[in-house]
């Protein structure tokens, strides 16, 4: 039976767990970091008031996770009893856009590459000079996105809504973890690099990786990772998909 590790946050697995067990997988489900909301007195906490309470001058908001989508939801529903008119939505992808679509809210995404460099490809992203921009997101992160659209003339700002805390295993759980060689799947880049912190040896203790975007797989590719596995989008849907056409 082919075993998968699963690796997302607490809270956020069962669903894709049950439906690979029901699928016929083996999983094992190790949490590579913890999503926690901002502190509220913190000035992160403070700076994202300021602008989810401006909401109205901003042409778009975009959320570059589904993490960020949910947690900037939840603070759209705290300061607006109706959302603002005149705003344009974003996901990077149909996992991060779901939440938006669930609200009632019209919001876009990139039609495949579900990356900063796919939704700046976005025909509505073009043409943005002296326009404003608010990106939900967590503490820290690519830059990209914001670079490239202040190079267009936008105005953006940033509402940093959660933070990753990495957790921590130990060399025996690691052990008894890659013992069966499991197929690893993973939700982001830095998700990669705290794991490659805890198994320097990751590469040759896995069958492969199971990848959210292209760019992330480029980049594990590079590092002599293979096969690497690059699902139509990081919903389960497409997860399982995936894993279906290809194990």
């Amino acid at each position: 039976m082919t075993t998968i590790l699963v690796t997302r946050p607490e809270g956020q697995a069962d669903h894709l767990i049950a439906a690979l067990e029901q699928a016929g997988y083996y999983c094992l489900h190790r949490p590579l970091m913890a999503i926690e909301a901002v502190a509220e007195h913190s000035e992160h906490a403070r700076l994202a008031r300021a602008r989810m309470l401006d909401l109205d001058l901003y042409q778009h908001v975009i959320a570059i996770s589904a993490n960020a989508a949910r947690s900037g939801l939840e603070w759209l529903d705290t300061y607006w009893p109706q959302p603002p008119l005149g705003v344009h939505w974003y996901g990077v992808g149909p996992a991060s856009t779901e939440p938006f679509w669930q609200y009632g809210l019209e919001a876009s995404c990139p039609a495949s590459r579900y990356d900063s460099e796919g939704l700046l490809a976005l025909p509505a992203l073009q043409q943005v000079a002296e326009q404003r921009i608010l990106i939900w997101r967590g503490v820290g992160g690519r830059e990209t996105l914001a670079t490239t659209l202040r190079a267009r003339g936008a105005c953006v700002d940033y509402a940093e809504l959660y933070e990753r805390r990495p957790r921590q295993y130990s060399s025996h759980d690691w052990d008894v973890t890659l013992g069966t060689r499991p197929w690893l799947l993973l939700s982001s880049g830095q998700a990669l690099d705290i794991i490659e912190r805890q198994v320097p040896t990751l590469a040759n203790r896995i069958a492969g990786l199971i990848l959210p975007s292209e760019r992330i797989a480029e980049q594990a590719r590079a590092k002599g990772y293979d096969p690497v596995l690059v699902p139509a989008s990081a919903r389960d849907d497409d997860m399982l998909s995936c894993l279906a056409a290809q194990l």
